[in-house]
């Protein structure tokens, strides 16, 4: 198996938890650099983790490790230099979600990907969980014709919607197909730190979508619920899918089958995003969350936040948001 080579800008909570440990375990993989913010947070790292060095700026890292790959896992609001300067070199490039903070800003990189000669795949980790991989697969030969869903948090953080909440809507383009018509509302003391969002959407499939995304509730909960063709798929993630038909309920419990250990790089789908990165890189096939589905769910969440009044665009505080990367 030919070795690959990646960099790491970008070393923060999600990092630590999930994708460097993944790095680290996957065959044929060499971590060979990181540029984080500063040079006690990379000696840390290089310290704990197998990676060959570290650097100051991403372009002296680019230039000097002889990289395949650039993972991108920086706060939000700095993904576009970083994306912008893999895909120049002609590398392929894993960026967490969203793209980007900006609609223009994704149209811009997902333009870039597609003139480029490296592949760029954005980080919608849900897509690839076991459990919603299970209830994609009851509606493959069913009709779905109505979606229930929510991603909810204890407390806000800036732009939480587009921050959080867009794993949600990739996850609704995944099952239902495109949007045709967007209605959504917002509670929000300050415009950029909202309470919550609801959402009512119709797909070109036909499907209803019923969308809760709220920053006000007492626990972080996450569930789908699908329905059409006489089944009910209900997610309650990560741990657990279950499949109703016909008054018989079949329960997959990943928890249970984890003996009550809850491994959130598996069970929320990051080691399995990055498995699927490292083999497109060796196959050249595009990533499941391409630059284009990337831009679809963008151009979606961009929809969404118009229709409930919330800015589309970061004002003057996005340099000092918790730099911390948010499952």
């Amino acid at each position: 198996m030919p070795i690959v080579r990646v960099g790491l800008v970008g070393a923060g909570v999600i990092a630590q938890l999930a994708e460097l440990p993944s790095l680290a375990a996957a065959e044929g993989v060499t971590i060979a650099g990181l540029v984080t913010q500063d040079a006690r947070e990379t000696a840390d790292n290089l310290a704990r983790w197998p990676i060959e060095r570290g650097y100051d700026t991403v372009e002296s890292m680019i230039a000097d490790a002889g990289l395949d790959a650039l993972i991108v896992l920086t706060p939000k609001q700095l993904h576009t230099p970083y994306v912008r300067a893999g895909l120049h070199a002609g590398l392929d490039v894993f960026c967490e979600k969203p793209l980007t903070t900006s609609l223009s800003e994704a149209e811009e990189l997902a333009g870039l990907a597609e003139r480029s000669e490296g592949l760029l795949m954005v980080g919608f980790n849900r897509r690839y969980a076991e459990v919603y991989q299970a209830a994609h697969e009851e509606f493959r030969q069913r009709r779905l014709r109505f979606v229930v869903a929510q991603k909810n948090r204890v407390g806000s953080e800036y732009r939480a919607t587009l921050e959080n909440g867009i794993h949600l809507l990739d996850l609704l383009r995944w099952f239902c197909g495109e949007a045709v018509s967007v209605t959504a509302t917002a509670q929000a003391d300050d415009p950029y730190r909202e309470q919550g969002v609801t959402a009512l959407i119709e797909f070109d499939t036909g499907v209803s979508a019923a969308v809760a995304m709220l920053r006000c509730t007492g626990e972080w909960d996450e569930r789908l619920e699908l329905y059409g063709d006489g089944t009910t798929v209900r997610v309650v993630a990560p741990d657990r899918v279950t499949v109703t038909r016909d008054g018989v309920s079949t329960v997959r419990d990943l928890r249970a089958r984890a003996n009550g250990w809850n491994d959130v790089k598996v069970s929320a789908g990051f080691a399995p995003a990055m498995e699927h990165f490292l083999h497109c890189i060796r196959t050249r096939e595009q990533p499941l969350t391409d630059a284009r589905e990337a831009l679809r769910s963008q151009q979606l969440m961009h929809r969404v936040l118009e229709a409930a009044g919330l800015p589309t665009i970061d004002d003057d505080r996005a340099a000092s948001a918790d730099p911390a990367v948010h499952p």
